[in-house]
Parts: C-alpha cells; sequence; structure tokens
C-alpha cells in the first residue's frame, strides 16, 4: 500500500459544500489553509510563512456531518489520503491542487471549545427509539468496576466485602 496519509491543522478556508452524485452519494468539499510560523534567525522574530492550501473531500456518511458542523473561519484538524488533482482551465492552462480523502475531520478544540453531538442512522432509529439519545453518563459510570478507572493504580488491590480497607498513608510527610 503506498498511500501517502497526511494530517492538517489549519482553518477552514471556503463553506463547506455538501453534494450529491447521479447515483446518490455524498460529499461534501471544502478548502484548508495551513500556515507554518517560522522564526527569522536574525531577530528572533515570528511571522507567517507560506500558506499551504488543501481541498478536502468526505464521502458517504461523514459528508453530511462535516457540512452541518463546519464553516468558513474555523479551526480543523483533517487526516486522510494525499493526492492532486490535474485539469485544463478555461483558457488552456494546466492546473493542479493538493487533495485530501478525509477519514477524519474535526474542529481543533485547542483553539476553542468543541461539543460532539452522535449522530444516529434513521434505521438504527426506528430499530431501537433509544438509540438516539445522548447516554446518562453517571449511570454509566455506577456500571463500571472499580479496576476500569483508567486513574486508578493498576497495582492496587480493592477489599473485599469482608475486609477492611487500610488508612491512606501521607506521601512526602
Amino acid at each position: 500500500m503506498n498511500e501517502v496519509s497526511i494530517t492538517v491543522g489549519g482553518f477552514v478556508g471556503t463553506k463547506p459544500t455538501l453534494n450529491r452524485s447521479p447515483n446518490g452519494v455524498e460529499w461534501t468539499t471544502f478548502r484548508v489553509a495551513s500556515t507554518r510560523r517560522v522564526r527569522d534567525p536574525r531577530n528572533g522574530e515570528w511571522s507567517d510563512g507560506q500558506t499551504l492550501w488543501f481541498t478536502v473531500k468526505s464521502f458517504r456518511a461523514g459528508a453530511r456531518n462535516v457540512a452541518e458542523s463546519l464553516s468558513q473561519g474555523d479551526p480543523v484538524v483533517v487526516a486522510g489520503r494525499l493526492s492532486t488533482e490535474e485539469w485544463v482551465d478555461k483558457e488552456g492552462k494546466d492546473r493542479w491542487q493538493l487533495v485530501i480523502d478525509a477519514n477524519a475531520v474535526g474542529p481543533d478544540a485547542t483553539r476553542g471549545l468543541a461539543r460532539f453531538t452522535r449522530v444516529v442512522d434513521r434505521a438504527d432509529r426506528e430499530a431501537d427509539p433509544e438509540a438516539g439519545r445522548e447516554p446518562d453518563r453517571d449511570a454509566e459510570r455506577e456500571d463500571l468496576p472499580e479496576a476500569a478507572d483508567p486513574w486508578a493504580d493498576p497495582g492496587a488491590r480493592t477489599p473485599g466485602a469482608d475486609e477492611e480497607a487500610e488508612e491512606p498513608v501521607p506521601v512526602g510527610g
């Protein structure tokens, strides 16, 4: 497999547009601008370097989500396969562009607040009316065993029901 994978952080440069092919496949396309910051070694000052422009394409189920989630100017992170598209414009000039066939697109949460909302397929909702609801996070936590706590010490032992827990020992005291 000789594909070039790429992850780009930048800003949405054009309004994401949802399209539909004649055979019903949806895709969204938009442009992303990524500008590198460069430091001048002579005076130590930072400035904008060259801006790279990418055309991003997202297909099928993710296309609608991308179109409804992003707006022009939003900070974004895109991951996918890099390729080029070439064509001849109306004036007969050879043109090309960098294209990312996206497998992941999302807002850059390091530059602002983002909220995720899971989207459930219509057929799934009809089969299970509860499928479209946001889960009750507290109820989920009650069902987890203590060992599933990601912050727990993997070497620590949880006392059984008939044992008493030891008193904690202060650290550095």
